[in-house]
């Protein structure tokens, strides 16, 4: 009997070409694919939350997949950990409703992106030194107008066409010790936006773009007033939430 099961999953996005798998790339989706058809012995298509792309870093993706094999959650968890390559970690197995979709049952996904504000030895893979003397004020003030349902094209990379539209439900930023962090969660999010964000706001923090220009760029769509966009090894996937406590 075919069953529907979800993986939570962590992984440092260091050496990967992103999640999703591409020809002659090594992907976090490829990597876990191809243990799950070494434990179950059977062709597997796992449907991730999100693509993060390559260098971008996950402690709470989630996936996807379906299978007739009769192998318990404990154990294909402790299967999966056992082969997969020490940048991946399984870090939980459970059988869903056969309805379930990992990517279009998601209501709300969470990123955070981390600033060092000296150079770091340690966290060097997870975090962006930001060489400049910043000003929280102003960069926590740079990203009130995300809230809400928000056009967030000026941000993002693609077609005109396309539809960037979302709904942002909490952005807000914090610091400890010699580390910034940005939090920010939405239904969806598009490729490179929340590092265009927090490109934009560290050029506000250090006084070389207005305060108001995150607000101007959701207004005019125009990505031509944004700051670069910030390296992708200080942005992680916290959490997919789906609701009623499921995440």
């Amino acid at each position: 009997m075919k069953k529907t099961i979800k993986l939570t999953i962590d992984y440092d996005g260091t050496n990967f070409a992103g999640w999703q798998v591409q020809p002659n790339q090594r992907t976090v989706q490829g990597e876990i694919e191809h243990a799950l058809e070494t434990v179950l012995r059977h062709p597997v298509r796992t449907v991730g939350a999100g693509r993060t792309d390559t260098g971008v870093h996950a402690s709470g993706q989630t996936a996807h997949f379906y299978t007739e094999s009769d192998i318990t959650e404990h154990r294909l968890m402790g299967s999966l950990n056992g082969i997969l390559p020490e940048d991946i970690a399984i870090r939980e197995v459970k059988h869903v409703t056969d309805d379930f979709n990992a990517r279009f049952d998601a209501r709300a996904r969470s990123y955070r992106y981390t600033i060092a504000t000296k150079k770091v030895a340690i966290n060097r893979h997870y975090s962006w030194m930001v060489p400049y003397n910043l000003d929280f004020d102003r960069l926590a003030k740079s990203t009130t107008a995300l809230d809400g349902e928000c056009d967030i094209r000026g941000f993002s990379r693609g077609e005109d066409s396309d539809d960037y539209r979302t709904i942002i439900f909490d952005n807000r930023w914090s610091h400890e010790g010699d580390f910034i962090y940005f939090d920010i969660s939405a239904i969806r999010f598009f490729h490179h936006a929340v590092r265009s964000i927090v490109g934009t706001a560290v050029e506000v923090g250090r006084g070389k773009l207005p305060p108001g220009t995150v607000r101007e760029i959701l207004e005019t769509r125009n990505r031509r007033l944004a700051g670069p966009t910030a390296p992708a090894r200080g942005l992680c996937l916290m959490n997919i939430d789906y609701g009623d406590g499921e995440t």
